[in-house]
């Protein structure tokens, strides 16, 4: 099957640039605090860096935090936010921050262009937590409809291309007749309203959000082909993984033991997510809540890289096991 182009109202430019390069050489020196120690070893905490995007799916690291998971692991964490996608890796390979959240077809898309990332944890997998909202009274009511349609996404090159695109395949329509707009996800909901794009994807919380404005949801982001799809991770550098072994177990079992407090746990969501995003309690109290999933699923990851490959996202196959930390 032939490549299909993306088809924009703006056109992006390279993913990483100039910034990408100048992060590579920064590589080297790492984060100085985190390298001195592995965790526990000496009964001080080793210090590391964790960049999160504020989204209710980030509750995880949050709460570890909070919680006192990541001390208990010997971690002395600093937790900082960052942009969301491809934005983010920059400070992860130039050792701003040392590990860091982001979606997964960032994460791909980066080592597909030479840069030293590799995974070391799961985090959520989409479920009814990422719907496609269209206008109220709109002709559209159904995937099939939105063949010559405007469609926004948060990144051109991002897991939610990957997905319309899969979706529009299943139902016999060429991906190649919806018209991608890149947009960020607060912007997406009046633009919809004042009819300025046709249809929209919304994570939370920005899809309770478009719900309380009156917009219609007409189906799941991820279903069918990219159904139960992993969405965002956790990722370092290749230096830092092979320096901070212990400190990277660390961060995994204080993720695993948050992930399973929170889940399905709407009160402490309730209480939490507040505190480090920008919604209110009237939208915290309609969230629809991630699934979490620390465990990194192989077998899942290698679909999605296929499908960027497929969708002319990357320009050729990746090995995901090369990616995923041991």
């Amino acid at each position: 099957m032939s490549k299909i182009p993306i088809r924009t109202r703006r056109h992006q430019s390279g993913l990483f640039g100039a910034i990408a390069i100048a992060a590579l050489a920064l590589s080297a020196c790492g984060s100085a605090d985190a390298n001195n120690e592995t965790a526990g070893t000496s009964g001080e905490l080793s210090e590391v860096t964790i960049g999160y995007f504020p989204l209710v799916h980030t509750a995880t690291i949050v709460y570890a935090d909070e919680a006192g998971y990541l001390e208990d692991g010997g971690l002395a964490a600093e937790l900082t936010q960052t942009e969301g996608g491809a934005a983010a890796i920059p400070s992860l390979v130039s050792g701003e921050v040392d590990i860091l959240y982001s979606n997964y077809t960032s994460i791909l898309l980066a080592a597909e262009q030479g840069l030293p990332v590799t995974m070391v944890a799961g985090n959520d997998v989409a479920t009814d937590d990422h719907g496609i909202f269209v206008p109220a009274e709109s002709e559209i009511t159904e995937i099939s409809d939105l063949a010559g349609k405007s469609f926004a996404v948060n990144n051109l090159q991002n897991i939610g291309t990957v997905s319309i695109y899969a979706q529009l395949e299943e139902h016999g329509i060429s991906p190649d007749t919806i018209d991608l707009v890149e947009m960020p996800n607060p912007d997406m909901a009046p633009a919809a309203a004042n009819g300025n794009v046709d249809a929209i994807w919304q994570v939370e919380p920005f899809q309770t959000i478009a719900e309380q404005s009156g917009l219609e949801r007409i189906g799941d982001m991820f279903t069918g082909p990219t159904a139960d799809m992993p969405v965002g991770g956790w990722v370092t550098t290749e230096q830092f993984a092979q320096e901070n072994p212990e400190l990277i177990e660390a961060f995994r079992e204080a993720l695993e033991r948050s992930a399973n407090d929170l889940q399905d746990n709407h009160e402490l969501h309730l209480e939490l997510v507040p505190e480090y995003t920008e919604i209110d309690d009237p939208v915290a109290e309609e969230l629809t809540l991630p699934h979490y999933d620390t465990q990194l699923d192989v077998e899942a990851l290698q679909n999605g890289a296929d499908m960027m490959e497929k969708y002319d996202i990357i320009s050729e196959p990746l090995d995901v096991t090369e990616l995923v930390v041991e």
